[in-house]
C-alpha cells in the first residue's frame, strides 16, 4: 500500500511538532481530517517493532454522534486508507485491522477503533481502553472531559506482554533489545530491580475542528493559553505551552468587503477540491455572515444553521433589555439536565401564566455532584436564600442508574447514596424525574408560553444575561439539515450540541409549568438578578 499525501504548509508544521496534543483548526475543506489520520497512520508505521518485527499500535478516532461518525469521519478514513486494506467492521462496535509489510522488513499491525461520545456512559467506555494515540474529529462539538479522558489513555498500548521484553539466545546473547528507559551512561533503568520497558514509542492526542465559539474550551487554550478556571494562570499556560501546540490554517477568501470576496494566494489544499477557489465562492450565496465568517473564512464564532427549533421566539419580545428577574412571593423552580455538561436553568411561573427564564447555570466536565455542590447551591444560597423551591425536574433518563457506580443523576441530588464518612449534598429540597421526556411534548411545553400573552405581556421572558440560551433561540439550537437532493429536509430531532444542555434543562422546567404548577402572588416587588447568569465550569 501506498498514500501518496502531500501536506500543506500548516500540515507540514502540525506533522512536526513535538507536543503531546496537536491542534489544527481551519476552514472546511483545508485538509485538517486528512492531516489527522495520517499522522494517526505515520505514527503507527513509526512504532518500535517488537520481537517478531511488528509494530504494534491502536488508534482510535472519536466523533460527538453516531450517525456524524458513520457518515462522515469514517468515510473520511475509507477514503485515505480503503476498505480492501483495512476492513472495518460496523457491528458490534466499529473497528479495524491494518496490516502490512515495511520497506524495512518489519511490518505494522493498526488497529483502529471508532467511538461516538455524546454522554457520560460513552466517555466510560473511552476509559476502558488503551491506544497509542486518538484523534478527535471536530473537536468543537465535544466537551473538555473528552479530552481529560483522551489524555489518560494514550502511550498505554502496547505493553511488554505484545513482544516488547529483552529476548536471549541459547548462548545466553541478547538477540532483541527492548526499548526502555535507560540512564545517562545508556544503562537500563532500574524501579525496585525490574527494567523499565516503553513499547509506545510515541503517545499524541489529535483533534481538529472547525472554529469553535470564543468562549469554548479550545479558544480558552489556544488564545488565552488557559481555562476559564484555572486558579494559577502563569501557571497555567506554562503547562499548555509544554502539552499542547495549535495550528491555524489560513483563510481561502480575502475579504474585500460588502459581501466580496476574492481568494487568498496563501490558502491551502486548493488544488485537492471541486472547482479549486470556486468550491468556496459557492459557499457564500445564500449563506448567513456567521456562517461565512466560521465555516468559510475559518473564524471564531456561533453558527446559527439549520432549523430553529422555536421558530415562535421574537427575540425583541421575549428577551427584554431590562434584566428579567426573580419577583419575589413567587416559588422558583428548577429544571436539571444532566451527562457531560451538566445545565440548570430556574424560573418562575407567575400567577398570570408567563414564563419567566431568570437563570442559567451551565457547566463542562463536570459531574453531577460536584455541579450541584460547587456550583448551583452556592448561588441558590448566595441569591436565593430562604426562598421557596416549587419544583425541581431532571431528566427523566437521569433517575437510571449509570455504568460504574450504578447511581443515577437523581438519586445523587437527593442523597440516596450518602455512605458513612460522604459529605452530602443537602440541597434543601428534592428533584424528580420531569413527567415526560418525549422531545415533542417538551419543546411543545416551552413553544406554548411564547405563542400568548398574560395581562397584556409576553408570556415567556428570557432574562438577557442567559447567553447560552439566547443563542440557543436565535438559531444555536436547530434542527440539523439532512443532505438530499430536493427540497430542504431536516432531523426529526434538535442537534446535539453546546445550546442543547441548557434548552433541555428549560424544557423540563417548562413541562413543570405547563402541568399547572401556579402559586398566589402575595409580593411583586421584582428582585434584581446579577449581571453573570452563565456559570461556565471550564
Amino acid at each position: 500500500m501506498q498514500i501518496n499525501y502531500v501536506a500543506e504548509p500548516t500540515a507540514a508544521k502540525f506533522h512536526a511538532s513535538n507536543a503531546i496534543v496537536r491542534g489544527f483548526m481551519g476552514p472546511v475543506g483545508n485538509g485538517k481530517s486528512v492531516a489527522c489520520i495520517t499522522e494517526g497512520f505515520r505514527l503507527s508505521a513509526d512504532q518500535w517493532p517488537n520481537s517478531e518485527g511488528i509494530r504494534k499500535s491502536r488508534g482510535i478516532i472519536v466523533r460527538n454522534t453516531n450517525p456524524e461518525l458513520r457518515t462522515t469521519t469514517l468515510k473520511t478514513f475509507q477514503q485515505w486508507i480503503p476498505d480492501k486494506i483495512c476492513h472495518v467492521a460496523l457491528n458490534p462496535i466499529i473497528q479495524g485491522t491494518l496490516k502490512q509489510k515495511l520497506p524495512d522488513n518489519t511490518s505494522m499491525e493498526m488497529e483502529i477503533i471508532f467511538l461516538s461520545i455524546d454522554r457520560e456512559e460513552d466517555v466510560k467506555k473511552l476509559l476502558s481502553l488503551e491506544c497509542n494515540w486518538i484523534f478527535l474529529n471536530e473537536a468543537r462539538e465535544l466537551p473538555y472531559a473528552v479530552v481529560k479522558a483522551a489524555r489518560e489513555r494514550i502511550g498505554r498500548y502496547p505493553s511488554s506482554v505484545d513482544g516488547y521484553e529483552d529476548v536471549y539466545n541459547g548462548k545466553g546473547e541478547l538477540v532483541y533489545d527492548a526499548p526502555k528507559e535507560r540512564n545517562a551512561d545508556g544503562t537500563p533503568k532500574l524501579v525496585d530491580g525490574e527494567i523499565q520497558y516503553t513499547p509506545c514509542k510515541r503517545k499524541a492526542l489529535l483533534m481538529d475542528t472547525n472554529p469553535p465559539d470564543t468562549d469554548h474550551w479550545w479558544y480558552q487554550l489556544a488564545e488565552d493559553g488557559h481555562l476559564k478556571k484555572a486558579k494559577n494562570i502563569e501557571h497555567a499556560k506554562a503547562e499548555t505551552r509544554r502539552v499542547f501546540e495549535f495550528f491555524r490554517g489560513p483563510a481561502p477568501l480575502i475579504d474585500e468587503g460588502e459581501g466580496k470576496y476574492s481568494p487568498n494566494p496563501e490558502a491551502e489544499n486548493i488544488k485537492h477540491l471541486p472547482g479549486g477557489y470556486q468550491y468556496y465562492l459557492d459557499m457564500i450565496a445564500g449563506n448567513t455572515e456567521d456562517h461565512v465568517n466560521v465555516m468559510v473564512m475559518g473564524n471564531y464564532g456561533a453558527i446559527m444553521s439549520g432549523k430553529p427549533v422555536y421558530p415562535q421566539y421574537n427575540d425583541r419580545l421575549h428577551c427584554p433589555e431590562k434584566p428579567v428577574g426573580a419577583i419575589r412571593g413567587i416559588p422558583i423552580c428548577l429544571g436539571w439536565d444532566f451527562g457531560l455538561t451538566p445545565a440548570c436553568v430556574i424560573g418562575q411561573l407567575t400567577d398570570t401564566g408567563q414564563c419567566r427564564v431568570v437563570w442559567e447555570l451551565v457547566a463542562d466536565d463536570m459531574d453531577v455532584k460536584q455541579f450541584a455542590r460547587d456550583v448551583v447551591k452556592p448561588f441558590l444560597q448566595r441569591h436565593f436564600k430562604d426562598w421557596e423551591i416549587g419544583f425541581s425536574y431532571g431528566d427523566p433518563s437521569g433517575n437510571n442508574r449509570g455504568e460504574g457506580e450504578g447511581k443515577s443523576s437523581i438519586g445523587i441530588l437527593n442523597d440516596e447514596y450518602v455512605m458513612d464518612g460522604d459529605e452530602p449534598l443537602d440541597m434543601g429540597f428534592i428533584t424528580e424525574p420531569a413527567p415526560t421526556n418525549d422531545i415533542t411534548r417538551r419543546i411543545s411545553a416551552v413553544s406554548s408560553f411564547m405563542i400568548k400573552l398574560c395581562a397584556g405581556e409576553p408570556g415567556y421572558l428570557l432574562n438577557r444575561d442567559c447567553e447560552t440560551l439566547r443563542k440557543g433561540k436565535l438559531g444555536g439550537y436547530a434542527y440539523k439539515r439532512v443532505q438530499v437532493a430536493g427540497d430542504e429536509r431536516f432531523r426529526d430531532k434538535p442537534d446535539k450540541n453546546w445550546a442543547s444542555h441548557p434548552a433541555d434543562a428549560e424544557q423540563y422546567l417548562c413541562l413543570g409549568f405547563q402541568g399547572g404548577f401556579v402559586t398566589d402572588q402575595t409580593d411583586e416587588d421584582e428582585y434584581e438578578a446579577p449581571r453573570t447568569a452563565g456559570v461556565m465550569g471550564y
